[in-house]
């Protein structure tokens, strides 16, 4: 840990990496007022990336760290590094995306900049929070400042009537969503007499030995799920979805895509297996039921969408489908680590390259006049080949086929499943992705197969076209190198080891 943090507070060097991002938060508010009109673009974006560079950089002095402060509310282990490793690099991808997007409105001030980054940083801030919380309260502000920085950023284009609609769905749905999960916490607190995980998973553990389980907790657990499932768009609590992918800015919808979807994951993990791992029969169940009817809805609605973000808003619904099956999986963590959160954690990783990069590829067509239709995808094989390949290979990756990083991440999930003995969940995992590969490759049949409806201009998005390179090598060689990541993360699950 860096020296000066440390002899001014050995606590806030625990929390180096959240300090990083808050201070990036700030500097580009003064920046904001500091540096000329005409320079706006270049320095504020290259502040953002820098800075949360800087952060990805300090998270690894963290590794190995495992300790808490704030009386146990704030714990820096390495499932948070694990966490901050997933939102730091999806943030970074995003910026590279967001760049050239913005640019084309900051002379119109439809889309200023710099309040574009400070929503952005302090949502990465908040779920960074959510990652390395050890209490319910601080889960639940971790969370709540992630989604409000969101909510506003959906409705950032603000002279689209789409924009707004989706961000208004998305807020009051979000409200409703948080009063329920605050309920379930409260209820929680009610039964345990403490909102700290580990005391609520030592609390637990006499109720699971006399074999007895109160209403007061089992209605706690189902407002607890209720509250997160809306967070990680889970059927029956996506209604959001749709609307708010396809009415935000595009690199909006890339960035909400993955790093609010880590934030419920995070959350989930902690509260239920940390926090209420005891009661695991209780909610495995449930997690599986659930697991099966979003990844069954998301990839069946995709289908009739002809619409590339709307199909991808439902295709995340189903991902999350996915990520659930691994979670429902869970059993004990034990010594030589647990695969049912290792493999989430996997998935959570990959999904930000291959999602974002999707994404990606409909910025850059927007950047040059084309729409989010299908068929503005038509010919796009031979009008710009590298594009069309680069979206190949996300599709395919989304789709599950090796040796690309999405297919292992489903792999060590269904792995995880048939460990568990939840064979059913394995087989539902198969037939989604079989479903799945129909609207995946449409769109890859339509890039090359279809004539195209006119030329795609050239315009220069040196930027947008790094992240892009850094996208598909990542999704390439994450497949590759597959098992390594899985082991780094098993490894990191240990930090849920709590004696009760």
């Amino acid at each position: 840990m860096p020296l000066i943090v440390d002899l001014v507070n050995p606590d806030l060097a625990l929390m180096l990496p959240q300090l990083i991002v808050l201070g990036l938060a700030i500097l580009l508010l003064v920046a904001d007022i500091a540096v000329p009109k005409a320079r706006h673009g270049v320095v504020l974006t290259w502040m953002a990336l820098i800075g949360m560079g800087a952060a990805l950089i300090a998270n690894f002095t963290m590794v190995g760290t495992n300790e808490s402060t704030f009386n146990g509310m704030f714990r820096a282990d390495d499932f948070s590094v694990f966490i901050n490793l997933v939102v730091l690099s999806g943030a970074i991808l995003s910026i590279m995306v967001s760049s050239s997007y913005l640019e084309g409105h900051i002379e119109a001030g439809s889309m200023p900049l710099a309040e574009y980054y400070v929503l952005l940083s302090f949502s990465v801030l908040g779920t960074m929070i959510v990652g390395a919380s050890g209490d319910l309260l601080m889960i639940f502000l971790g969370i709540e400042m992630s989604s409000l920085a969101v909510y506003a950023l959906t409705g950032f284009a603000r002279q689209r009537v789409s924009s707004l609609e989706g961000a208004l769905k998305y807020f009051l749905l979000g409200l409703f969503a948080s009063a329920i999960l605050v309920y379930g916490m409260a209820w929680t607190y009610g039964a345990t007499g403490s909102t700290n995980l580990n005391d609520i998973a030592r609390s637990l553990s006499g109720v699971v030995t006399d074999g007895k389980v109160e209403a007061s907790l089992l209605l706690a657990l189902l407002l607890l799920i209720v509250g997160l499932g809306f967070k990680v768009a889970a059927v029956p609590f996506h209604m959001w979805t749709p609307d708010a992918y396809e009415g935000a800015p595009t690199p909006v919808s890339a960035y909400m895509s993955v790093i609010p979807k880590v934030a419920g994951f995070a959350a989930m993990t902690r509260i239920l297996v940390q926090g209420l791992g005891p009661l695991r029969d209780e909610w495995v169940i449930l997690i599986g039921v659930l697991a099966v009817i979003t990844m069954a809805f998301g990839n069946i609605v995709a289908v009739s969408q002809r619409n590339v973000k709307r199909m991808l808003a439902y295709s995340s619904i189903g991902h999350t489908g996915y990520i659930l099956a691994g979670l429902a999986a869970f059993e004990t963590i034990n010594p030589n680590g647990e695969i049912s959160v290792a493999s989430v954690l996997f998935y959570l990783f990959a999904y930000a390259f291959m999602n974002i990069g999707a994404f990606a590829i409909v910025t850059w067509l927007q950047a040059r006049g084309s729409g989010t239709d299908l068929e503005d995808f038509a010919g796009l094989g031979s009008r710009s080949p590298l594009a069309a390949l680069a979206m190949a290979v996300f599709m395919l990756s989304l789709m599950g086929l090796p040796p690309l990083v999405g297919f292992y991440g489903k792999y060590y999930v269904i792995l995880a499943t048939i460990e568990a003995d939840m064979v059913w969940l394995a087989v539902a995992i198969v037939l989604a992705s079989a479903v799945s590969a129909f609207f995946y490759l449409r769109v890859i049949a339509t890039m090359y197969f279809s004539e195209p409806v006119r030329e795609t201009p050239r315009t220069s998005t040196p930027l947008l076209g790094f992240g892009l390179v850094s996208m598909v090598a990542g999704t390439v060689l994450l497949g590759i190198f597959s098992s390594r990541v899985l082991d780094l993360a098993s490894d990191w699950v240990q930090a849920f080891s709590v004696p009760i």
